[in-house]
C-alpha cells in the first residue's frame, strides 16, 4: 500500500503544474453519493432509472411477502410467501449487483480517459523535443 502512495507522488512530481491540475485529485469523486449520481449522468441513465425503480419496487415486495409469511398459519401459504420473498430478495440482490457494476465501469473509464490524457500529453511532449 505504501509503494502505491509512493508511486503516485512520483507520478504527481513528474507532472507539470497544468497537468496536476487537469487531472486533479486522484481521490476526488470516489465519494459514494458522487458515484451514485455519476452513474445516471451517463449515457444509461434511463436504464439506471429503471433499475433503481425496479430494486424499490422488489424491495417493497419482499417487505410485503415477508409480513404476509409471518401473518400465515396454512403451511402452502408459509411456501408461497416464502418462496415470494426469496425471490424478491434474489431480484434486489442482482439489480444492486448490477448497479454496482455500471458504477465500476464509470470510475474504469474515468480512470482510462486520464491514462489517455497522460499518454497524448507525453506524446506531445516527445513530440517537441
Amino acid at each position: 500500500m505504501n509503494d502505491t502512495n509512493n508511486l503516485d507522488e512520483k507520478i504527481r512530481k513528474a507532472l507539470s503544474q497544468d497537468d496536476a491540475k487537469m487531472l486533479g485529485d486522484p481521490h476526488d469523486g470516489l465519494r459514494l453519493d458522487q458515484l451514485v449520481l455519476s452513474a445516471f449522468k451517463q449515457g444509461n441513465r434511463f436504464i439506471n432509472g429503471i433499475a433503481m425503480v425496479f430494486t424499490f419496487v422488489f424491495l417493497g415486495l419482499a417487505i410485503y411477502a415477508v409480513v404476509r409469511f409471518f401473518g400465515t398459519e396454512d403451511t402452502k401459504e408459509l411456501l408461497t410467501w416464502g418462496f415470494a420473498f426469496s425471490m424478491c430478495v434474489l431480484a434486489v440482490s442482482m439489480l444492486k449487483m448490477w448497479f454496482w457494476m455500471e458504477m465500476q465501469r464509470v470510475l474504469v473509464t474515468r480512470e482510462v480517459k486520464r491514462v489517455e490524457l497522460l499518454t497524448a500529453r507525453l506524446l506531445q511532449e516527445l513530440a517537441s523535443k
